[in-house]
């Protein structure tokens, strides 16, 4: 298929195309209208011989209409050239040589049909417009006729209403195809990435997954082997190795877990008051611990009390700094302010920012700044898309701003309370 084929054929948008490929069927279609011309050369020969006025008229028209037939059998290109011969030549052989009625509607039919189910409608309006026009020279070029009388007009006043209604019923016809194409187009677009999600996520999970059991059933073989000869020391080791991987497995199936149950609104929460404090430097210091290369500070003061769930403040926490730890600089501060009664929470680093672009496309699924083999860190690229939905069935809502001179500032809402506040129920949490 040829460029020209796409961009006359099917290509373009729903309302810009035809209806039906011209490019896939041109053979047959150019082959059947070739035969088609061969049996009115026939008919038209026969009436020839019987002495029918304006018959070599109609077969010279005929004749030409059957050579470009022939060449386009061939011939890349567009539907409209057809059409074209057809509505000049055919429209002016229609008739020639006998009662114009019966053979011109049918005529009409056929390119109507033709021009509006193999051309974007904006170009088969030109054509068929055209129409009345041929039609007219026809009749006072080809064959002058005197002038009609009151049958003939009504007639052809009964016939032009049948011609609107074929003509309502055939757009009605090509909307209906249009939107049935883009509605396949759209569930076939919507399966490719479906099933591209669904590799992505199996490949990730299985990177995420075997890393952590590797080194937990390597670790663990090996004080199983060597314990009666290990130090004290290098036992506690290992054993923090294991315990860190296991809680790295934890972590990423409590994420994998969280999307379904929150798409289908069925998390449950448990919202009470406590104070964030504690929670904030329990997920620092887990993440961040002291004398390592990178360092957390928490500034959040002893009187930040927020109503939510905790244990999913501390997943949303360490969704953040864990974000920070592999993105952010070498410094992770952990502040809040209060705002009317709410307060914000701000994880702020002084590493390199997210570019504008994708500032807002970091929160959805699978998504990281770094893609394929260029990508500089592990993970399911599902932290900040979770953050965002635990926080706004919470609740509150989070934002990302750029620091200042640089950094990042991921800054999220929880309702404020009171430290004697009632508490709560558990409550699911709304699907969003």
């Amino acid at each position: 298929m040829t460029a020209r084929d796409r961009r006359d054929g099917v290509a373009g948008g729903a309302t810009d195309s035809a209806p039906v490929d011209y490019a896939r069927i041109r053979p047959r279609l150019q082959a059947a209208r070739a035969g088609i011309v061969v049996v009115l050369l026939g008919l038209t020969a026969v009436a020839a011989a019987a002495g029918v006025p304006g018959s070599g008229i109609e077969m010279i028209l005929l004749g030409g209409i059957l050579v470009d037939a022939v060449v386009r059998i061939r011939r890349a290109g567009s539907a409209l050239p057809s059409l074209a011969v057809d509505l000049a030549l055919g429209g002016l052989t229609v008739g020639a040589g006998h009662s114009v009625e019966g053979a011109m509607v049918a005529f009409i039919c056929m390119l109507l049909t033709a021009g509006l189910m193999l051309l974007p409608l904006r170009r088969a309006v030109v054509l068929l417009g055209a129409a009345p026009i041929v039609a007219y020279l026809r009749m006072v070029w080809v064959r002058p006729e005197p002038g009609p009388d009151i049958a003939t007009v009504l007639t052809w006043a009964e016939l032009s209403v049948y011609l609107v209604a074929l003509t309502l019923i055939l757009l009605t016809s090509v909307e209906l195809i249009h939107r049935a194409r883009a509605q396949q187009l759209a569930a076939l677009t919507a399966e490719r990435r479906t099933s591209e999600i669904k590799n992505e996520f199996v490949s990730m999970v299985s990177h995420e997954l075997r890393t952590p059991l590797t080194n937990i059933a390597g670790f663990a073989m090996t004080l199983q082997e060597t314990w009666d000869g290990l130090q004290k020391e290098e036992v506690g080791e290992f054993l923090d190795i294991i315990c860190g991987e296991a809680d790295h497995l934890r972590n990423v199936v409590d994420d994998v877990l969280a999307i379904p149950r929150l798409e289908a609104g069925r998390l449950l929460l448990d919202p009470t008051v406590f104070q964030l404090r504690p929670a904030a430097f329990r997920i620092a210091e887990l993440l961040f611990p002291p004398g390592g290369e990178r360092e957390a500070a928490v500034s959040v003061a002893g009187s930040v009390y927020v109503e939510a769930d905790p244990n999913r403040v501390e997943q949303v926490l360490r969704n953040l700094l864990e974000n920070a730890r592999k993105y952010g600089g070498d410094r992770v501060v952990i502040d809040a302010e209060r705002r009317d009664d709410l307060w914000a929470v701000v994880v702020a680093d002084n590493g390199p920012g997210v570019p504008e672009e994708d500032r807002e496309r970091i929160f959805e699924g699978f998504e990281q700044l770094s893609q394929g083999d260029t990508r500089s860190s592990n993970g399911l690229g599902l932290g900040l898309f979770i953050t965002r939905r635990l926080i706004q069935a919470m609740g509150g809502t989070i934002w990302y701003e750029p620091g200042f001179p640089v950094g990042s500032r991921f800054c999220f809402t929880l309702p404020a309370a009171e430290a004697d506040q009632p508490r709560r129920g558990a409550v699911p949490a709304a699907a969003g």
